[in-house]
């Protein structure tokens, strides 16, 4: 469900070990060999969780090289051939390092445990989901959404008032705008566009991630 929808936004979310970060590191593969200019940024909050032993660089070995890709370790990076496009890695551990993505064009934006970063931080990388390689920009990420979390204010919809996901709404879309740094969510982009003409509203669904459906890890 998460690597075949096609919304603007889709956070897989639940507890470890349901294949979230796997999820994240298969999706550059869509495009990444295929499209010229194409390029994905995958964050995590602090660069140890990146490098840390079975983390997202050391798993990224079991998939990548399979597509000749080559690792630059310095830059935390995977360089596919034939377009010489990347996959890189980086983290935001402090708000200040968004002003370093200033001006940048990122088809393709993934968030790793996103409960990990702020609200700034995402709407701000929202900010930088563009590019003229013929891909529609898009973000995905995971999560495991805790109470109080800004997090939230995006998928409340999904959660019933225990904290837990309703499955049934599992995969549904919805739309939303930003206002003030405030997500406006409705039901169809329709609706938005009569009460914010001048903003474009983006589509966005959560899907919930369940150990269970994981069998050869429980074995």
């Amino acid at each position: 469900m998460f690597l075949s929808s096609s919304a603007d936004i889709v956070i897989y979310g639940g507890a470890a070990g349901g294949g979230k970060s796997v999820a994240l590191l298969l999706e550059p593969l869509r495009h990444v060999t295929s499209v010229p200019g194409f390029g994905a940024v995958i964050f995590r909050r602090t660069n140890p969780q990146i490098k840390n032993e079975g983390g997202l660089w050391d798993t990224s070995k079991n998939f990548y090289a399979h597509f000749g890709a080559t690792p630059n370790i310095t830059d935390i990076r995977w360089d596919f051939p034939p377009h010489g496009n990347s996959v890189k890695f980086s983290h935001l551990e402090h708000e200040t390092d968004i002003q370093s993505w200033d001006g940048s064009q990122i088809a393709l934006i993934e968030f790793d445990e996103l409960q990990h970063f702020t609200k700034r931080m995402f709407v701000s990388l929202m900010a930088r989901n563009r590019s003229t390689c013929g891909v529609q920009p898009y973000i995905r990420a995971s999560c495991n959404p805790k109470p109080g979390s800004w997090i939230l204010e995006l998928i409340g919809w999904w959660i019933d008032e225990a904290g837990y996901a309703i499955k049934e709404r599992s995969g549904i879309v919805r739309w939303f705008v930003t206002v003030s740094e405030a997500f406006v969510m409705a039901d169809s982009k329709e609706e938005l566009l009569e009460r914010f003409p001048n903003l474009m509203p983006k589509s966005f669904t959560f899907i919930h991630s369940d150990i269970f459906d994981n069998k050869i890890l429980l074995e």
